[in-house]
């Protein structure tokens, strides 16, 4: 009898460890994601008007060059045709290069404190939704501008920002994992972003790839994704079904190689760093 007590005892106790670890997770996380919006414009003039200033430079650039190249923005005017589409890439490439070096700039906090590893990447997708929010104010203005109406179709918008922030953990997860071990490849994670950003319909849109790429092309999960948030804000239509049914279908599959990858290296993170 005193038998069957201790293990109750012990399954009840088993049953608060995970809920206490989960709990003691949240907190870190919340900790910090404060201490990094706190700390990426400690000292800064401009402070988080940076969030809006690499999209805007990158409209006025877009605008510049596209009297160099056409693009047939479909009537929208060319400016919040590029910036629509600039506000969720600045988002997925800031998280995404911010969360290959989570790891490694969480290195004293991985060495005292046991909670999964994944937090830290993840630290780094929610950070950028400050950013998207300021961002995403400028939209608003530029909308109002040029008197752009939107409808039901909004409602798409929290499904595409989280498909967004869940295809940015994915490979911000991957380049975490192998960056933590080459740092080359944390260095490298800007470049690559700048090249995936001439492979999706940023500059212009998916209708002007040609017939017999495009099927390739919508295997970058962007693609599909940056049309949706034109089809959502500027066209007030829901996002193509097709397209968005292959950015699922490649999130997916970043997400399923990217969670075990990382969990098997995460064992080994303390060793390295």
């Amino acid at each position: 009898m005193a038998s069957s007590a201790a293990h109750s005892g012990d399954t009840a106790v088993d049953a608060v460890q995970p809920r206490a670890t989960w709990r003691h997770a949240c907190y870190l996380l919340w900790a910090l994601m404060q201490r990094d919006v706190k700390a990426r414009y400690r000292r800064s003039m401009l402070g988080p008007a940076w969030a809006i200033i690499q999209p805007l430079v990158y409209m006025v650039v877009f605008t510049l060059l596209r009297g160099v190249v056409k693009v047939d923005a479909g009537g929208i005017p060319y400016p919040i045709f590029t910036f629509a589409a600039l506000v969720p890439w600045a988002f997925f490439t800031n998280a995404v290069t911010a969360a290959a070096p989570s790891v490694i700039g969480n290195a004293s906090v991985i060495k005292k404190v046991g909670v999964p590893r994944e937090i830290f990447p993840l630290v780094a997708v929610l950070t950028g939704l400050f950013d998207l929010l300021m961002s995403g104010a400028i939209l608003a203005g530029l909308m109002v501008y040029y008197r752009i109406t939107v409808g039901w179709a909004l409602l798409w918008l929290p499904v595409l920002i989280a498909l967004t922030a869940l295809f940015a953990f994915g490979l911000g997860m991957i380049f975490a994992a192998f960056g933590t071990f080459k740092r080359d490849l944390v260095m490298a994670a800007p470049f690559l972003m700048q090249f995936l950003l001439f492979i999706s319909p940023v500059i212009y849109p998916m209708n002007q790839v040609p017939e017999r790429w495009r099927a390739l092309y919508q295997l970058n999960p962007m693609a599909g994704l940056i049309e949706g948030f034109r089809n959502v804000l500027l066209h007030a239509q829901a996002p193509a079904l097709g397209p968005l049914a292959w950015s699922c279908a490649g999130i997916a599959v970043v997400l399923l190689l990217a969670w075990p990858l990382f969990r098997w290296t995460s064992q080994y993170f303390a060793d390295v760093l």
